[in-house]
């Protein structure tokens, strides 16, 4: 990993120095060690005449900036040095705190991620002593994220002159979330934090000084509006009984919250789930103390939004115990069951060895997700067992939901395998026009003409469904592939004109355009993630998802750019 440390400039060794120098005008002619000899007659020559270069010159060296700290570069994934070429620190400063959360979709996850990591002299005009710093901020949207180890290393690799409170308490929160308690609990803020004395109290208490906790956790009690939930876990802690858990308020979950029902040892309030960040997610699936239910529910959240790899997942999948009943019957009972029930089938794919059985009841685990908008993260899990089913006409029922989970996962070739033989079965092909939208993504580029019979079989297989999401998925997918470069005919827009009005916001959309024109990676992406916000994909209007795809595709991340497009036409149901 690459990290940009900034450091105090150092008196350069002489040697170094000269290396440094510029001496243009002997740049190409060696220096003779002696006086050269002729070759033909061996007598001395005549030295060479060199120009009169003057005075030489020797710049100063500038010290690095401290906003310039990162720990990705170019060869890592992140982008180049001239990511903020053109761009303001006022811009920088105004639409750092408006990118997307954990909400966002991993393409716009990979996206920020990278833009907050790389390692790149800041925006013009950023000052180290300004507070919150550049970097704080960018700290801070890692967090909301969930990149603990991204908040983590881009803290540590930043010097004391851009670190701040907001530094400290956003580092401090993920070594909560991570179960880093030792790190968290050297960093205790100053008694004037509101969080202070709650800190206090758990690190004494998980550090088994249960004497100072106990007193701490009475100056707790005494306090007007405790906190109730976090006094129900830390009496725990320090070994009373439980309370129970449907008599716990957490009003606000917070990380320290995680933290201390995690080292209770006890299961989080239902309510405060519901309201919890996604953030929380990992650190809630990785709590044994939790029902396995509520544990699978928040890791299905985790994966989605990239805080949890989909092997992970499948490994709290077949920990999960289930009855002889669903065992028998799991097509049934999945239907009926959410996160559960695609549990289920996961198991019963996996323990099956009949490959069109298992085939079978992985297309079923697709179906039930399409309902649901979570395509994406269910064909990731059943990955494994997708890509080893061989396309057989014996399938043809299934083969709609293996071109679906195929398209889900970036791999339009073997998707379209799929589509041949869902083409060929006549009660089949309405099934396969519904996947149009996903293949044309994949087959069009800019300037190309977008196919009309394609984009009528599709709309024909919208009969059933009530107009104003017909109109909305119209509107989806021609402004994906308006966004993409394709050329849309006038006459298709008027099936999206039922569409209420919207757009981006004006600012926000002049700002991602101009960043755009101008070839400014970084107001680009600023701009264009702040437009897209946390706003999910299934609500996101249909103009700004179209000119983000375009803003993206001018600045040369047209890739980024069709992998959005993809993740939106499947929140959209299609």
């Amino acid at each position: 990993m690459t990290v940009w440390r900034a450091k105090p400039a150092r008196a350069l060794p002489l040697a170094a120095l000269l290396l440094a120098v510029p001496v243009v005008a002997w740049a190409q002619q060696p220096l003779p060690l002696t006086q050269p000899f002729d070759p033909e007659t061996m007598e001395k020559a005549d030295p060479p005449a060199y120009e009169n270069v003057g005075n030489i010159g020797v710049d100063a060296l500038k010290a690095p900036n401290p906003q310039a700290v990162g720990t990705m570069d170019v060869h890592q994934g992140g982008f180049s040095a001239a990511l903020w070429n053109g761009t303001s620190a006022e811009v920088a400063r105004a639409l750092l705190p408006r990118l997307p959360g954990t909400a966002a979709s991993p393409t716009i996850r990979s996206l920020e991620r990278r833009l907050l990591l790389t390692a790149a002299p800041p925006p013009e005009g950023a000052q180290a002593e300004a507070r919150p710093s550049l970097v704080e901020l960018r700290a801070e949207r890692l967090l909301a994220l969930g990149d603990l180890d991204g908040v983590v290393g881009l803290t540590n690799a930043a010097p004391a002159a851009v670190e701040g409170a907001l530094s400290a308490k956003v580092q401090r929160d993920a070594h909560l979330l991570a179960g880093r308690i030792d790190q968290a609990c050297a960093q205790v803020p100053a008694a004037s934090d509101p969080e202070s004395a709650r800190l206090v109290t758990f690190c004494q208490l998980a550090q088994g000084q249960t004497l100072q906790g106990n007193l701490s956790l009475d100056l707790l009690r005494e306090r007007h509006g405790a906190d109730s939930g976090f006094i129900a876990a830390a009496e725990v802690l320090a070994g009373l009984p439980p309370v129970p858990n449907a008599k716990i308020e957490v009003a606000e979950l917070t990380p320290l919250h995680v933290a201390l029902f995690k080292a209770a040892k006890m299961a989080l309030p239902e309510d405060a789930l519901a309201k919890a960040p996604a953030v929380v997610a990992r650190a809630i699936a990785d709590n044994e103390a939790a029902p396995m239910d509520q544990r699978v529910a928040a890791a299905e959240r985790a994966e989605a939004v990239g805080l949890m790899s989909a092997d992970d997942l499948r490994k709290l999948y077949l920990s999960l115990t289930f009855a002889p009943d669903e065992m028998s019957s799991p097509l049934e009972r999945a239907a009926s069951a959410g996160n559960h029930g695609r549990a289920l089938l996961f198991r019963a794919a996996f323990d099956q060895p009949d490959p069109l059985l298992k085939a079978r009841f992985a297309a079923a685990a697709v179906d039930m997700a399409v309902a649901r908008n979570l395509v994406a993260g269910t064909a990731r899990v059943f990955e494994p067992i997708i890509a080893a089913t061989k396309p057989d006409a014996a399938l043809s029922r299934q083969a709609p939901s293996f071109a679906r989970a195929f398209y889900a996962l970036g791999r339009p070739e073997a998707a379209a395998k799929w589509m041949d033989i869902a083409k060929a079965d006549v009660a089949m092909v309405r099934e396969a026009e519904k996947l149009w939208p996903l293949a044309a993504i994949s087959e069009f580029g800019p300037g190309q003409p977008v196919s009309l019979a394609g984009l009528a079989g599709w709309r024909a297989s919208l009969a059933d469904l009530a107009p104003d999401v017909v109109a909305r998925r119209n509107g989806v997918v021609l402004g994906i592939l308006a966004g993409l470069g394709a050329k849309v005919p006038d006459s298709a827009w008027l099936a999206t004109l039922p569409l209420p009005a919207g757009g981006p916001q004006p600012g926000l959309f002049a700002m991602m355009q101009g960043a755009a024109l101008d070839a400014r990676l970084g107001g680009t992406l600023l701009a264009s993630l702040a437009t897209m916000g946390d706003t999910p994909l299934d609500k996101i209007d249909v103009m700004t998802l179209s000119e983000v795809i375009s803003a993206l595709a001018v600045v040369g991340l047209a890739e980024d750019g069709r992998a959005l497009a993809r993740e939106a036409l499947l929140a959209n149901g299609i």
